[in-house]
C-alpha cells in the first residue's frame, strides 16, 4: 500500500506536467516550435544547474564503492550491447543508436525510484539511491553527451572537439560538482537557494516540452521500441542483480540498487535527442511504455 500511496503522490502529480504539454500540444496552443525553445533553455541553463546542484551537495566520500561499480560496469556492457543493436541489426543512424541505448541504462531516478525508497527505507536511509542518482548525473549522462559529441562532429579538427565539450553547459556544471564533492567545498548559503529554486524547475520544463511533442507523436510498436523496452525493463536489472548476487551479497543497499536499476527510463535521452534534432519517436516511446510497465515491477520489487 506504500508503493501505491507514493505513486499515486508523488510520482502521477510529477508527470501530469507532461500530460498538460501533451494536451497542450494536442489543441495546439503549444507548438512543437515552442516546445523546442523550452527545451533548449532546459538543456542550456536549468539542467546544468540540476546536475551541479546534485552532485556538489551528493556525500561522495560516504558511497559504497563497490555495488556502484556493478551498477556502472553493468550500464557500460548494456550500453555498448544496445548501440551496437541498434546500429549493426537494425540499421538506425549512429545518433539515434546512442540515445537508444541509454534509454536502456538511465533510468528517471530523481523523480521516480528516489521517492518510492524514501518511502520504503526512510530519508536517512537512502544514500545507495543517492549513490546511483550521482553516478548517473556524473558519469552515464556525461558519457553519453560525449560519445554523442563526438558523433555528431566527426572527423573535425581535435581543438573543434575540445572546445565543443569545453562549452558544453552540462559537462562544465558537472565537473564543477565534482571538484565541489571531492574537495568537500561549502556552498554559500545565498548560492545554495539559488541552486535549489532553479533546480527545482528543470524536470517539469523537460517533461512539458517532451508531452507537447507526443501530442505529434504516432506510436507505432517497431521492434526497437520492443527491444529496448524489454533492455531497460528486464536484461538491466537482470545484470545487476546477478553482479550483487555473486560479487556483493550481503550488500545492505541492495535492495535500493535493484529498484534504480528497474526504474522507467529517463527523459533526459528524449531531451538530447530534441536538442540535435535527432528522430524522437522511438525514444519517446520507451521512454513512455516504459513508465507505464514499471509501475507493476517496481511494486512487485518494493
Amino acid at each position: 500500500m506504500e508503493v501505491i500511496s507514493v505513486l499515486i503522490d508523488p510520482i502521477l502529480p510529477v508527470f501530469a506536467i507532461m500530460a498538460l504539454g501533451f494536451a497542450m500540444g494536442r489543441t495546439e496552443i503549444t507548438t512543437v516550435d515552442d516546445a523546442r525553445v523550452v527545451n533548449r533553455f532546459a538543456m542550456s541553463v536549468l539542467l546544468p544547474i540540476m546536475v551541479f546542484n546534485l552532485i556538489a551537495n551528493a556525500p561522495i566520500h560516504l558511497f559504497s564503492v563497490t555495488p556502484l561499480m556493478i551498477y556502472g560496469g553493468g550500464q557500460f556492457v548494456v550500453f555498448v550491447a544496445g548501440y551496437f543493436l541498434a546500429t549493426r541489426i537494425f540499421g538506425i543512424d549512429r545518433e539515434q543508436s546512442v540515445l537508444l541505448a541509454f534509454c536502456g541504462v538511465f533510468a528517471n531516478n530523481v523523480l521516480y525510484v528516489l521517492p518510492i525508497s524514501e518511502i520504503l527505507y526512510g530519508k536517512e536511509n537512502i544514500l545507495p539511491i543517492t549513490s546511483i542518482i550521482t553516478w548517473d548525473a556524473s558519469f552515464a549522462f556525461g558519457g553519453a553527451i560525449i560519445f554523442l559529441q563526438l558523433i555528431i562532429l566527426g572527423k573535425v579538427a581535435a581543438s573543434k572537439v575540445v572546445k565543443t565539450l569545453g562549452t558544453n553547459p552540462i559537462l562544465i556544471a558537472l565537473v564543477a560538482g565534482l571538484v565541489f564533492a571531492f574537495a568537500d567545498l561549502p556552498i554559500p548559503t545565498p548560492f545554495q537557494t539559488f541552486l535549489d529554486f532553479n533546480s527545482a524547475a528543470a524536470a517539469p520544463v523537460a517533461l512539458f516540452a517532451m508531452g507537447v511533442v507526443l501530442s505529434q507523436t504516432r506510436f507505432k510498436i517497431e521492434r526497437e521500441v520492443l527491444w529496448f523496452t524489454l533492455i531497460k525493463l528486464l536484461i538491466f536489472p537482470i545484470i545487476v542483480w546477478l553482479g550483487l548476487e555473486f560479487l556483493t551479497p550481503a550488500e545492505p543497499g541492495r535492495g535500493q540498487y535493484l529498484l534504480g536499476a528497474a526504474g522507467p527510463s529517463g527523459a533526459m535521452a528524449f531531451t538530447l535527442a530534441f536538442l540535435h534534432g535527432i528522430r524522437t519517436d522511438a525514444i519517446a516511446q520507451v521512454i513512455v511504455i516504459t513508465s507505464v510497465l514499471t509501475l507493476i515491477s517496481l511494486a512487485l520489487l518494493a
